[in-house]
């Protein structure tokens, strides 16, 4: 049952349509009935306005399991051909934007943006900024130490966890563990069996939000330059160095990914270490640093569990597949298509 605060926010929906469309809007029903073969479905909202008619789910948070839920519930109620199913929420975030227009969902947002596509329609409008924003601090179950709980869930997809055994293997205090199962839990991300313990209930959706609020920055970086003829060669002359020296670290980013899965040539090489090298380490690996021409990474993780599964690939040691598919948002040259190419790699159930 929609709360009155959520009922005011889908007569705002008629109203930005409304402004939109540059028509009143008419036939307006909120949560009409529609008969399925199953069940009962409803969505919010059916309206016409400038001759076309408008099948609308509203969602109050833009948060992407939220987004997602509400594009499935969308592509399940029947429509009339001609029909356009529209997704709308107080603020579309970018990723949002991104499944909508993967799924071929239009949509729009309270705060004024709108993106609408059908046959003799075509509204666009970006730029907006948020009117909705709450004030405090809210929990971010994908802050750098609060992420160790859905690394070791998408990890371990085929697993069930109790909520201790989740705190002893994160090395995290149950009170805080607690918390961060709750967010998750009201994001709907994961889930608990008949006997209460937990699971990654939509491990794709899961680790979409996961990318969503990861930030490669917030890790300490250093850029520099190594002489070599490819990224391969390079990769390899650190990490056999690194190793006769015992020092710790793991690729990720494009040299990982092409390990992982042989797609596409790299000229930039990524690797975590546990601790800053000092200048007699960086002299054997024959690193300069050079932020304009970089073409190697060394990065010191915000958090340590990064290096949780660390696995050798063709003899070097490299981050789970999924941290260097996270990694991959923020590295340059082909890094979007070897993330394409890497997700279908990756077990999530």
């Amino acid at each position: 049952m929609r709360t009155r605060h959520e009922k005011n926010a889908v007569n705002q929906v008629v109203g930005q349509l409304e402004k939109l469309v540059g028509d009143i809007a008419q036939n307006v029903e909120f949560e009409p009935g529609v008969k399925s073969q199953n069940d009962r479905v409803s969505p919010d909202l059916v309206a016409e306005a400038g001759g076309f008619r408008f099948v609308v789910e509203y969602k109050a948070s833009s948060l992407l399991a939220t987004i997602t839920a509400g594009i499935e519930q969308l592509k399940r109620y029947p429509a009339e051909p001609g029909d356009i199913r529209l997704l709308a929420t107080p603020f579309m975030g970018e990723a949002g934007i991104g499944k909508c227009a993967e799924a071929g969902i239009s949509w729009l947002d309270l705060s004024g943006n709108a993106d609408v596509t059908a046959p003799g329609l075509r509204l666009y409008v970006r730029g907006e900024k948020n009117k909705f924003i709450s004030p405090g601090r809210n929990e971010n179950p994908f802050a750098p130490k609060s992420s160790r709980i859905t690394r070791h869930l998408l990890y371990q997809a085929n697993r069930t966890w109790t909520q201790r055994e989740l705190a002893d293997e994160t090395g995290l205090g149950e009170g805080f563990v607690s918390r961060i199962v709750k967010s998750l839990e009201a994001q709907q991300l994961i889930g608990r069996d008949d006997l209460g313990r937990l699971f990654a209930g939509k491990a794709e959706v899961m680790l979409d939000a996961w990318q969503q609020g990861y930030d490669f920055t917030k890790h300490e970086i250093i850029r520099g330059h190594v002489a070599g003829r490819s990224g391969e060669e390079i990769q390899g002359k650190i990490s056999s160095t690194l190793k006769s020296l015992s020092i710790d670290h793991a690729a990720t980013g494009l040299g990982a990914a092409w390990l992982y899965s042989r797609f596409a040539a790299f000229r930039t090489v990524s690797f975590y270490l546990k601790e800053w090298p000092d200048k007699h380490i960086l002299e054997q690996i024959g690193f300069r640093e050079d932020t304009s021409g970089a073409n190697v990474w060394l990065i010191i993780p915000k958090d340590s569990d990064i290096f949780y599964d660390v696995q050798p690939v063709a003899d070097i040691p490299c981050v789970h597949r999924i941290q260097v598919w996270l990694d991959l948002k923020s590295h340059p040259e082909r890094a979007e298509e070897a993330a394409v190419e890497l997700r279908k790699s990756l077990v999530l159930s």
